[in-house]
């Protein structure tokens, strides 16, 4: 991930170089990808400028070659009406994928369940307007999912394949093994 701060996700040019010369590193020690998505303002009051900073995040997924690029959970801090704009931007950023709770910051994707569903739809009405040769990215689902609660997620959000979990159980950051073994179980079709 190229985050240079947790202030927000505007990035100024030093944060920008920080981002490039992040992403040369972790490229040249193998990465297979890399999420990142910056932003150019963090209200919706401000109708000057679009969402996306189109610009940095470009020259970003530039950078990074033929490996893929996911727009992170900056997405979360766009309000819904502007959501095809900016999942209209993001595709022509050149991003595979976006993460995603389907609403505000914190919120975790049970939550937002009928937001992502819509968001979903406007994706499939965004891909049908793109220049072709543009992909339309995927969407994966993120914020506090579970194995308790991917079943839920993927009956409601029929069009979701793909998620994206920290499988933590405890109020201890480590990760749950057995709890990555029940959510794999689930996407592969077995009983959890």
């Amino acid at each position: 991930m190229l985050r240079p701060h947790s202030n927000n996700f505007i990035y100024d040019e030093t944060d920008f170089n920080t981002m490039k010369s992040t992403l040369i590193a972790l490229d040249q020690c193998g990465a297979d990808g890399f999420v990142f998505g910056g932003l150019n303002k963090t209200d919706s009051n401000d109708n000057s400028k679009p969402w996306i900073d189109i610009e940095k995040n470009t020259e970003l997924v530039r950078l990074a070659g033929k490996k893929p690029c996911t727009f992170h959970r900056a997405f979360d801090c766009i309000p819904e009406e502007h959501w095809g704009t900016a999942l209209t931007d993001i595709a022509k950023c050149g991003f595979a994928s976006i993460l995603t709770s389907g609403g505000p910051s914190g919120d975790t994707a049970v939550q937002c369940v009928d937001k992502l569903a819509l968001l979903f739809e406007k994706l499939e009405s965004v891909r049908s307007c793109l220049p072709e040769g543009i992909q339309t990215p995927e969407i994966i689902i993120g914020g506090g999912v579970r194995s308790s609660n991917i079943q839920l997620l993927a009956e409601i959000v029929s069009h979701a394949v793909v998620f994206h979990s920290s499988a933590l159980t405890t109020d201890i950051e480590t990760v749950d093994i057995d709890e990555v073994k029940r959510l794999k179980n689930h996407m592969a079709g077995q009983p959890l």
